[in-house]
């Protein structure tokens, strides 16, 4: 007997169970004895989709950020090395810790907890610290495998 099949007897043994002074069981009242296991597994999935989980248990969240993650991944590749000292505003072959400073600087100047109050510069900030932090690591990558 499966554990599906455990938890449904039981559930359906307590349901059984006379609620004391209303009368008639639960699962009469609530007419839960017609509904089959696959009407309930089917509805108990639909549930489950709907709460944003997939039926192998991750959440949703996981997905996009792992969806997030490749997209970041892919657009690394596509960048060129040029582009992304361009965005640090430094000169091709700069050393590495010209490159930290550079981002250390960039990040102080256009952060995104700095624009707080106006919505528009917030967003904007925080795609630019977005495309800022994709280039430094292109870049800390690109040192690495020197």
């Amino acid at each position: 007997m499966s554990l599906w099949d455990r938890l449904s007897d039981g559930v359906r043994t307590a349901l059984d169970r006379p609620p004391g002074a209303t009368g008639g069981a639960l699962s009469d009242r609530l007419n839960l004895r017609a509904l089959s296991d696959e009407v309930l597994r089917a509805e108990l999935e639909r549930r489950r989709r709907a709460r944003g989980r997939p039926a192998h248990g991750r959440p949703a969240a996981d997905d996009e950020l792992t969806a997030m993650a490749q997209a970041r991944r892919d657009r690394m590749r596509e960048r060129s090395v040029a582009r992304c000292y361009a965005l640090l505003e430094l000169p091709v072959g700069s050393p590495r810790a010209d490159v930290q400073r550079a981002f250390r600087a960039m990040l102080r100047q256009y952060h995104p907890d700095r624009f707080v109050g106006d919505v528009e510069q917030h967003a904007s900030a925080v795609a630019l610290v977005t495309t800022v932090v994709e280039a430094y690591l292109a870049l800390l990558a690109q040192h690495d495998r020197r």
